[in-house]
């Protein structure tokens, strides 16, 4: 047999490097196998966002927990494409309402891999749909069973009820319209929800009621609302879904066609406290939560050149607190909470930047 193929099987091996030393310590051996859980799990979820744009990273963060919960540990380029898709989306959706939804669904990918798939969409609700969805889901009276105090002061105010024409804009189910036709004021109504307008003219017909009702946006070209007509035009709990200070201004606008000298331009608006500057946050989260903000200077800004005067601001929760019966009080169950601004801010009562307050403008006899 040559030298070559010669095994010593007698002579010990030698290890280059030492054996590690077996794990036995609980809480590292436990670790481990929880670890391997990640080819044995499997989940599948939707997550609904608001589709508010100031809210990306915030979203982005939750989202990153989330997969982290199941194992599923994203890197830094891997969480910047979740965010470049999920700002596009949220985007997206915000332009076309507040009431909008970015939707996430996800699934872990079958074993043995260990990825996870996602998919980012929008899911699109407008006001017409959340006021259909009220009149489905919701007892009524959907706003109360009484009429704006405020509302039936300023038209007691103004003289005779028959010679007082009030237009009363986004009139829902016509809580304050049907009270001032009752009482002998020639009672004119808009609303822009099917759902709510349809209510509003059923039971002013079996009430016997002479109201005339337009149905649709108010802010439009195509609606035509007679000019210099009315003595007071009302908005009460609607600036609260405008979008915008361009909304506002148009506003003002149609109100100076459709007042007549000395008239009333009387409207409900969430407004900032002194030293409150509202953020971007604030603003959109605010349309989201139907308390749509405004600040004073905004207000200054969509009246300027119509001709038009401040009469007062005071705050709607004290003034509908006080003149309604205490038996009445409050007008729904949601409305001290939000007329206070707690429905957007988490807060102690009276701790809330913001609250609702009654505006009142006198369209001046000359521009």
């Amino acid at each position: 047999m040559p030298p070559w193929m010669v095994t010593r099987l007698s002579e010990p091996t030698t290890e280059t490097q030492p054996r590690p030393k077996p794990e036995t310590d609980p809480v590292t051996l436990r670790a481990s196998v929880i670890r391997r859980l990640t080819k044995k799990v499997g989940v599948e979820g939707r997550v609904r966002l608001p589709a508010v744009p100031a809210l990306l990273e915030e979203y982005v963060e939750r989202l990153r927990k989330l997969f982290a919960a199941y194992g599923r540990i994203f890197s830094e380029a891997e969480i910047d494409n979740v965010r470049t898709i999920l700002d596009g989306k949220l985007k997206e959706g915000f332009a076309v309402s507040p009431y909008a939804h970015v939707i996430v669904r996800y699934s872990t990918e079958p074993a043995p891999k260990i990825g996870i798939q996602y998919w980012i969409s929008t899911e699109i609700s407008t006001i017409e749909d959340q006021y259909a969805d009220w009149v489905k889901t919701r007892t009524p009276p959907l706003f109360g069973k009484h009429p704006d105090t405020k509302v039936m002061d300023l038209a007691r105010s103004l003289g005779t009820p028959a010679d007082v024409p009030v237009l009363d804009i986004g009139a829902g189910t016509g809580r304050n319209t049907l009270p001032l036709a009752r009482a002998g004021f020639p009672a004119d109504a808009v609303e822009l929800s099917p759902d709510l307008a349809a209510i509003l003219k059923k039971d002013a017909a079996e009430q016997g009621l002479a109201v005339t009702l337009y149905q649709g946006d108010v802010l439009g070209e195509a609606m035509e609302l007679p000019k210099g007509r009315y003595r007071l035009v009302i908005l009460c709990e609607v600036v609260s879904h405008f979008r915008s200070n361009a909304e506002l201004r148009k506003l003002f606008e149609r109100a100076s066609e459709i007042l007549a000298p000395g008239g009333l331009l009387a409207f409900s608006v969430f407004l900032p406290v002194s030293g409150y500057q509202p953020d971007q946050l604030a603003r959109e989260l605010a349309e989201v939560f139907w308390c749509s903000l405004f600040t004073r200077d905004d207000l200054k800004e969509a009246s300027a050149g119509l001709g038009f005067s401040l009469l007062s601001e005071e705050s709607v929760f004290e003034y509908e607190k006080k003149n309604l019966p205490a038996s009445d009080w409050p007008p729904t169950g949601w409305f001290e909470e939000w007329a206070r601004g707690l429905d957007l801010f988490r807060l102690s009562v009276g701790k809330a930047p913001i609250d609702m307050r009654w505006i009142v403008y006198r369209k001046n006899a000359k521009p």
